[in-house]
């Protein structure tokens, strides 16, 4: 399974950071000026440090959130730091944040994840003509009028999320994946985890399993990339 759990602002503790943090996640909460960027990153680290949280004590590892330290690897991406004593099966970690909410997810041992929430909004066309493929502009362009907003947001998300799992992020263009929800999908994925087609065949060869859901105004999606048992994201 592929454990995932969303938050938002108004799950963020009212108290003080200092009691689940750790020193060095303290000291760069203080280097934080700008208060959207302070709640941005408080709640991207409440989400993963609950998530991991709830996966240990799955396992039968209890663990204070303070002792789950979670630092930028060198190309920006979190990665996971706990105790030695503690066995850990999900190595690969993935944060988002949009208009009040977060997103994150845990990639199992030998594969890497990617994660993305992005609110539904109506787009510009130029980012249509200027960042999607030929595949996902057709698409769009046989998409009726009213769920444009969606699906446009819909294939950005999974672009992102894409991206991030193959830890390239924005360096590179982004018409170099292609993420291909379908409209005729809508239904379910208004309702769970929904799969949807990617590819990036100039960036790995490796197996690509992604899913998109419609929730509360925003897209969530989430791809993990590598071998292995297929899998789909679960709550905990």
């Amino acid at each position: 399974m592929l454990p995932w759990l969303h938050q938002t602002i108004h799950d963020l503790p009212a108290l003080p950071a200092a009691p689940w943090l750790s020193h060095g996640e303290q000291e760069r909460l203080v280097a934080l000026h700008v208060p959207k960027r302070r709640n941005d990153w408080l709640l991207g680290r409440w989400t993963a440090k609950r998530l991991t949280q709830r996966v240990l004590a799955e396992g039968g590892y209890p663990l204070a959130l303070d002792a789950i330290v979670i630092t930028p690897a060198p190309d920006g991406a979190p990665e996971l730091s706990l105790p030695p004593n503690v066995p850990m099966r999900h190595h690969s970690l993935s944060i988002s944040h949009s208009n009040a909410r977060a997103l994150c997810a845990l990639g199992p041992q030998g594969s890497a994840i990617g994660a993305d929430i992005e609110q539904i909004v109506n787009h510009h066309p130029s980012l249509v003509s200027s960042y999607f493929t030929a595949e996902e502009q057709a698409l769009i362009a046989a998409t009726p009028s009213a769920l444009c907003a969606t699906m446009v947001t819909a294939i950005w998300s999974a672009k992102e999320s894409l991206l991030k799992a193959l830890r390239v992020g924005l360096t590179v263009e982004t018409q170099r994946v292609t993420c291909l929800p379908q409209t005729h999908d809508l239904a379910r994925a208004q309702s769970t985890w929904t799969p949807l087609a990617a590819s990036a065949p100039t960036l790995t060869n490796l197996p690509i399993q992604a899913w998109w859901w419609i929730y509360q105004g925003s897209i969530l999606t989430i791809i993990r990339v590598g071998a292995g048992e297929p899998c789909s994201p679960a709550p905990v």
